[in-house]
């Protein structure tokens, strides 16, 4: 009896040490598998956006798929000496990178508005968000962070690049140059950058904005179109569909010509087949951008 007593605790035993062994196997695989394949937030691909200052066209950073790498243009390239087709695309590979940071920008602030409005709710808001929240209301005149929520809601690439095109010349205007104004944007404000434009209203003088980069230039407009009270069937419309074909009649009073302007953007859009570009993307911009982080600000 103590020896079949001793041959069954030695089998015991031996079961245990099999099991310990194949728990220490099985944990060094678990390791060495986590060790060579990264978590999906590692794998992720992000990107720093470039900075141009050249105003050589060569330096104007082709498109080449519809994901798009973030570019801050802070000159713009002579474009009067090319052929239509040329000046076109150019212009479209210049100013799409700063389109989707604008829309980014804007997205990213309607998602922080919605976060910090959930905490409010729950009780949760820091001061700090708080204080954001006001500003938001502040800047868009509004007491209702449902109307904030409205106004950040960006529309179709292809109406910005056709608004662009026909503001700018393609790119050939003074302002664009001189100013990075695309849109022909007017200052009222003697203290802020701006130039003087060459034609006056009567006596009074008429001045543009002047900005550093085409992103600020852009993104300014995106404001403009937020807050003026002559875009806000625009900006309702804009909630329920993203057909630029729609929404341009929408726009009719950007332009003193009015629906002539709107069949202008329409055969912009059309010609040039600038919806294809309504699909486009920003590549992730890395988190650790100092510029992008700038430009947030």
């Amino acid at each position: 009896m103590k020896t079949s007593a001793f041959k069954f605790k030695d089998f015991t035993d031996f079961l245990s040490r099999r099991t310990l062994l194949a728990i220490l196997i099985v944990f060094a695989v678990a390791m060495v598998v986590n060790l060579v394949q990264p978590s999906f937030e590692e794998k992720e691909e992000t990107v720093f956006i470039r900075v141009c200052k050249s105003t050589s066209k060569d330096s104007i950073l082709a498109v080449a798929d519809s994901v798009v790498w973030p570019v801050l243009y802070q000159n713009v390239p002579n474009l009067q000496d090319m052929d239509y087709k040329e000046r076109m695309q150019k212009f479209i590979d210049m100013m799409l990178p700063s389109v989707l940071m604008a829309r980014e920008k804007i997205i990213q602030q309607r998602h922080k508005v919605l976060e910090i409005n959930a905490a409010v709710k729950s009780g949760r808001a820091t001061v700090q968000d708080s204080l954001y929240l006001e500003e938001m209301k502040l800047t868009f005149k509004t007491n209702r962070v449902s109307e904030v929520l409205r106004r950040l809601h960006p529309h179709p690439v292809s109406i910005v690049l056709a608004q662009a095109a026909i503001e700018s010349g393609w790119g050939t205007s003074r302002f664009v140059r001189e100013a990075n104004n695309i849109f022909g944007i007017w200052s009222y404000n003697r203290n802020e950058k701006r130039i003087k434009a060459s034609e006056s209203r009567g006596e009074t003088s008429v001045y543009l904005r002047k900005y550093d980069s085409l992103f600020e230039s852009i993104y300014d407009y995106y404001l403009t179109i937020a807050k003026a009270n002559a875009y806000k069937e625009f900006r309702e419309a804009r909630l329920y569909s993203d057909n630029p074909y729609r929404l341009i009649w929408y726009l009719s009073r950007y332009s003193e010509k009015r629906y002539e302007y709107v069949r202008s953007l329409r055969n912009v859009i059309e010609f040039n087949d600038l919806h294809n570009y309504d699909d486009y993307q920003l590549a992730k911009i890395n988190k650790n951008d100092a510029i992008w982080q700038n430009l947030l600000d």
